[in-house]
C-alpha cells in the first residue's frame, strides 16, 4: 500500500496501491450513526485562555460535549498561518503541514509551572487579556501579543531533560520531519526578510539555497524555536484528541484540510515546482458570492504533483489526519477540477486534476491513520462525482439550507447515508440568522445588494421560510402549535424576520424551530450529523461571509458561553438530548485510569527492556513501561502502531494489555501479526510497508522463554529500526516519574 516509482527497462511509472475504501464510520466508531458538534476554534474560550480558544480549550470542549453524547467535535483548519502574516483566516494558511502556533495554550506547555519569567509575562499581560475576554470578538493580535513573550521565555528555559522533544523529532518520519524542518526555517527567514518569499534575495529562494542554509548554520536556534513551537502544538492537539477519546467520543477531533495555501507561504517556498504560478484558486459567481471568489491560494500543478510522486499532497493529508478521527476535505471537487483565476484579472476557468490518483492516495492515508473522511461537495458538481466519492468511502455533505428541489425542502429522511448532515456551514447564515435574513442585511450593508436586490432577496427568503414551514408540517412537527407556526413579524421588504402571513415562521419560536430542524436531521439516514454550537447557543451572526475580507468581521465572533459552561447550558443540553435519543451511543468502551508508581530497573537498551517473565507479570510492570513508551513518543492518539512477537510465554496476555492501553490512549489503529506472531525482521518490514508510527515487539531474542525464562518489549521507530538513544532515554525518564 502506497505510492511507488516503478522502473522497467529504463521506463519509469508511478504505481499507487490503495485499498478500495477509506475507513467507514461504523469501522472507526463502532456504530453506523453518530452525531457531533462544530465550532470555530477561536470561538471557544475558557478561564485559562487568552481571550480566544486554544488547543486546551478544544480538549475541554470535547470532554464536555462527550458527556452530552457527542462523538466528534469539528473545528476550522488548524494549519499554520505564518509568523510574519497578519491575516487571521484559517482557510488562508502558509502551510497545510505545520500547525498554527497561535492556538498553543502557554499555561499547558511543559515547564510553565517552573518558569517564573513566563508566568510574570502573562501576569503583565493580564489587563489586556481581561479586556479581550469581555468582548464579543476574538482579538487575535492581543492574544498573540500576550502569548508570544511567554512562549519565548519558556523556550529559553527549555532543556529537553526528558528527551521528549528529541523523541518527537525522531518519530515524525521522513515525510513530515523534513517538511516541518523546512517550515521552521521559513518562519525564521520570514521574520528577517518579510512575509513574501518571492521578494527575498535569490540566495533564499528554496530551503537548500546557499544563503538559507548559511543562516540555518549561523543561527540554529531561530529555526529550532519554530520547530519547538510545532512540537508544542502537536503535543497539545494530540492531548485534545486523547481527551476527546478518553471522555467517550468515538471519533474525537473532526479536523479540516483547507483547499490550498498562500503563494507567499512556506509550502510553496519548500516545493515551488508542485504549484502553479500566476493564478489563484477561486470559484465562479454563485448564490453565496454573487461576484465570484478569488481565494489568493496557490493551486497544485497537476504535472508538478505527478513529477513529485504526489509527495506534497501525501504530506498535507498525513499531517491533517495525524490527530483526527474524522477529516473534512474542503472543496473536494478540486480532486477532479479546480477553478483557476488569473492574477492578471483575465477570465478564469476550470483545470482538470487526476481524480483517481488523488482519491487512491486519500484512501491510503485514511487507512493508515484510521480516519474517516468527509469531502465537502457543495456547489456545482459534475455528474457522477458524488458516486465516485462514495465508491472510495468518502462521505459527502447534506446541508439543510441547500437541500431543496423545485422550491421545496427535501426531507432529511431522504438524505444519503454516506453524508454528514447539518443545517449550515461556517459560510452560511446561522439558523437564527437565516430566519432573520441577516446575511441579506449584510449584503446590502456592504454594497453587494442595492435596495431593489435586497428586497428581492428578502422576498426569496420569505418563500424559503414558508417552504421550511411546509417541511415541518409535512413531517408532523408543526402539530399542536409548539411555536412552529405563528403570525407576527415577517421578512417582508425592510423586515428582519421570516414572513409569516398566517402559516409561516415567527422570530418568537426560534428555539422550537431549531429543535424541530435538528430532530429531522437526527433521524436522517446519514452516518454523521453535526450540530453547530452557534445554533445551539442562539448565535445570530455567521462566522464568515463568503467573498469578503474586511467588510464583515470574519473569523472573529466568539461563542456566548465559555467551555466550562457548555456541559450545563440548557439550550445545548436540550439539542444534545434530541440528537442522542435518535443516535444513542450504545455500549461504548470505558476508559479507566489506574494509579501507579515508578518501578526501578526499567531502563531499555537498543533491544528494548528485558527481564524475567515473572517480573513482567508483576502488577503494573508491563503497564508502566508501555505507558512510559507511549508518553515518551508524545502520545499515540491518532497514530497507527504494529504489534507482534516471537510467541513466547505471556505474549498473548501482554498483547491484550497493550491493545487495551493503545485504545485507551486514543491510538487510531494497531496492526497485529496473525496469532500475535511477528519476528523482529517481519515487524520492521511491516512498519515500513504500512508506514506506521512504529511498533512494539514482544521478544527477548535468543534468550529462552517460558515461566522461568525471559520476556522483552522493544519499540521500533517509524523507519523500522530500533529506537535511538534519545527515545530510549526518554522512555527511561518517564518510567521514573510515572504516577
Amino acid at each position: 500500500m502506497g505510492v511507488h516509482r516503478l522502473r522497467v527497462a529504463g521506463v519509469e511509472r508511478l504505481l499507487i496501491a490503495a485499498p478500495d475504501h477509506a475507513p467507514s464510520v461504523a469501522q472507526v466508531a463502532g456504530r453506523g450513526r453518530v452525531w457531533g458538534a462544530m465550532s470555530a476554534l477561536y470561538a471557544l474560550h475558557g478561564a485559562d485562555s487568552l481571550g480566544l480558544g486554544d488547543y486546551a480549550d478544544l480538549g475541554a470542549a470535547a470532554s464536555a460535549l462527550a458527556g452530552l453524547g457527542a462523538d466528534f467535535i469539528g473545528v476550522n483548519p488548524v494549519h499554520a498561518r505564518g509568523a510574519a502574516h497578519g491575516g487571521i483566516s484559517p482557510y488562508s494558511p502558509s502551510s497545510r503541514i505545520a500547525l498554527e502556533p497561535g492556538w498553543i495554550a502557554p499555561r499547558a506547555a511543559p515547564g510553565f509551572s517552573a518558569c517564573a519569567a513566563a508566568q510574570a509575562l502573562l501576569a503583565e499581560a493580564a489587563p489586556g487579556v481581561s479586556a479581550a475576554r469581555a468582548g464579543d470578538f476574538a482579538r487575535h493580535r492581543a492574544r498573540d501579543a500576550a502569548a508570544a513573550p511567554a512562549l519565548r521565555a519558556l523556550y529559553e528555559a527549555f532543556d529537553d531533560a526528558d528527551g521528549a522533544f528529541a523523541a518527537w523529532r525522531a518519530g515524525l518520519g521522513p515525510t513530515l520531519g523534513a517538511a516541518l524542518e523546512d517550515f521552521a526555517l521559513f518562519e525564521a527567514l520570514s521574520l528577517r526578510l518579510g512575509e513574501d518569499w518571492r521578494a527575498w534575495p535569490r540566495g533564499y529562494a528554496t530551503p537548500d539555497a546557499p544563503a538559507a542554509r548559511a543562516l540555518a548554520r549561523a543561527h540554529p536556534d531561530e529555526p529550532r524555536y519554530h520547530l519547538w513551537l510545532q512540537w508544542l502544538a502537536d503535543r497539545q492537539l494530540a492531548a485534545a484528541q486523547a481527551r476527546a477519546r478518553g471522555a467517550g467520543m468515538a471519533l474525537g477531533l473532526y479536523l479540516d484540510l483547507a483547499v490550498g495555501v498562500r503563494p507567499d507561504g512556506a509550502d510553496v517556498w519548500a516545493n515551488p515546482q508542485a504549484f502553479a504560478r500566476g493564478v489563484s484558486l477561486g470559484a465562479p459567481p454563485d448564490r453565496l458570492a454573487p461576484g465570484g471568489q478569488v481565494w489568493a491560494l496557490a493551486p497544485f500543478s497537476p504535472q508538478g504533483l505527478r513529477a513529485a510522486a504526489y509527495a506534497p499532497f501525501v504530506a498535507a493529508l498525513r499531517a491533517a489526519m495525524r490527530h483526527a478521527g474524522l477529516l473534512r476535505i474542503d472543496h473536494v471537487l478540486g480532486f477532479a477540477r479546480a477553478y483557476w483565476a488569473p492574477e492578471s484579472g483575465a477570465p478564469g476557468g476550470y483545470v482538470a486534476y487526476p481524480l483517481e490518483a488523488l482519491l487512491a492516495i486519500t484512501r491510503i492515508e485514511a487507512a493508515r491513520a484510521g480516519c474517516v473522511v468527509v469531502g465537502e461537495d457543495l456547489g456545482t458538481v459534475p455528474e457522477g462525482f458524488r458516486r465516485r466519492l462514495a465508491d472510495s468511502g468518502l462521505y459527502g455533505c447534506s446541508v439543510m439550507q441547500f437541500e431543496r428541489s423545485g422550491g421545496a425542502f427535501t426531507p432529511p429522511r431522504r438524505y444519503p447515508a454516506m453524508a454528514i448532515a447539518s443545517f449550515g456551514t461556517h459560510d452560511t447564515p446561522t439558523f437564527r440568522g437565516w430566519l432573520r435574513g441577516r446575511d441579506i442585511d449584510w449584503r446590502q450593508k456592504i454594497g453587494d445588494y442595492d435596495a431593489t436586490a435586497a428586497a428581492q432577496a428578502r422576498e426569496g427568503r420569505a418563500a424559503e421560510a414558508e417552504a421550511f414551514a411546509r417541511l415541518l408540517r409535512g413531517e408532523g412537527l408543526a402539530a399542536g402549535g409548539e411555536g412552529l407556526a405563528a403570525e407576527g413579524e415577517g421578512l417582508a421588504a425592510g423586515g428582519e424576520g421570516p414572513s409569516a402571513d398566517g402559516d409561516g415562521l415567527a422570530a418568537g419560536g426560534e428555539d422550537a424551530l431549531c429543535d424541530a430542524a435538528h430532530r429531522l436531521l437526527a433521524g436522517a439516514p446519514c452516518a454523521l450529523v453535526a450540530l453547530s454550537l452557534d445554533d445551539a447557543l442562539g448565535v445570530v451572526e455567521q462566522p464568515n461571509l463568503p467573498g469578503t475580507v474586511d467588510q464583515h468581521p470574519n473569523w472573529r465572533r466568539r461563542l456566548p458561553v465559555a467551555v466550562e459552561a457548555l456541559a450545563t447550558d440548557p439550550d445545548l443540553r436540550r439539542l444534545a438530548a434530541i440528537l442522542s435519543e435518535a443516535r444513542p451511543k450504545g455500549n461504548a468502551m470505558s476508559v479507566k485510569t489506574v494509579a501507579t508508581q515508578p518501578i526501578e530497573g526499567q531502563k531499555p537498551g537498543t533491544s528494548g527492556l528485558r527481564a524475567k517473565t515473572a517480573v513482567f507479570m508483576r502488577p503494573n510492570y508491563l503497564e508502566n513501561y508501555v505507558q512510559a513508551t507511549f508518553d515518551a513518543l508524545g502520545g499515540v492518539a491518532g497514530k497507527t502502531l504494529a504489534l507482534g512477537g516471537d510467541g513466547r510465554y505471556f505474549a498473548a496476555e501482554a498483547s491484550q494489555i497493550i491493545l487495551k492501553m493503545a485504545a485507551a490512549n486514543g491510538a487510531a489503529r494497531v496492526i497485529v501479526g496473525r496469532g500475535g506472531l511477528l519476528s523482529t525482521p517481519a515487524a520492521s518490514a511491516l512498519i515500513r510497508k504500512r508506514k506506521t508510527d512504529g511498533g512494539l515487539i514482544l521478544s527477548a531474542s535468543h534468550n529462552p522463554g517460558g515461566p522461568d525464562g525471559d520476556f522483552g518489549v522493544k519499540y521500533n521507530i517509524a523507519a523500522g529500526g530500533p529506537a535511538p538513544e534519545a527515545i530510549t532515554e526518554a522512555i527511561h525518564a518517564r518510567t521514573l516519574s510515572i504516577t
